[in-house]
């Protein structure tokens, strides 16, 4: 079985699922990111652990990417999987997805400077789609894409988000 088989399959059996159980659909993701000495931060999930750092003009030591560039990973990637997850179950063939992300900053943000922004003033995504199917076909196929896009939407709308703070002392 090809894999683009096997994700349409996939996808039609888990739909199957939620929709005979609903609760099952119901996911907590966990993850902690922790910064002990300079900048560098290390994030673990599901056994998985990644590497963020700054850029050593503003204080990091560049042993890993920043966060940002995980943020437009994520974007980019949760956009390209999920053009192809619905063209799977659509059954439209795309030979490939092509997700390119800009955006624009002030970095003085970042640093809590007066007057700057550390949110993107502008965020452009570029998506690039080969296929044979019909354009107007794949245009109605990714407005449903992005509609149901996790990450497009995150970065999109505004959502609720919750903070708890603790202290805890330090050991001497």
């Amino acid at each position: 079985m090809d894999k683009n088989t096997h994700a349409r399959e996939a996808q039609i059996r888990a739909i199957s699922i939620y929709a005979k159980r609903p609760e099952q659909a119901q996911i907590v993701n966990r993850g902690s990111a922790e910064v002990r000495e300079g900048l560098h931060c290390q994030y673990e999930q599901d056994g998985h652990r990644v590497s963020l750092d700054m850029p050593v003009a503003i204080g990091g030591s560049e042993a890993g990417p920043s966060p940002g560039y995980f943020g437009r990973a994520a974007i980019c990637g949760c956009l390209a999987i999920g053009i192809k997850m619905t063209a799977a179950r659509e059954d439209l063939h795309l030979e490939s997805v092509r997700v390119g992300i800009e955006q624009d900053w002030d970095n003085r943000g970042v640093l809590a400077m007066d007057g700057a922004s550390p949110v993107p003033s502008d965020t452009r995504i570029a998506i690039e789609i080969e296929t044979s199917e019909a354009e107007e076909k794949v245009g109605e196929m990714v407005a449903r894409a992005l509609s149901a896009d996790p990450w497009f939407l995150s970065f999109r709308d505004a959502q609720p988000l919750h903070t708890a703070i603790s202290v805890v002392e330090a050991a001497v």
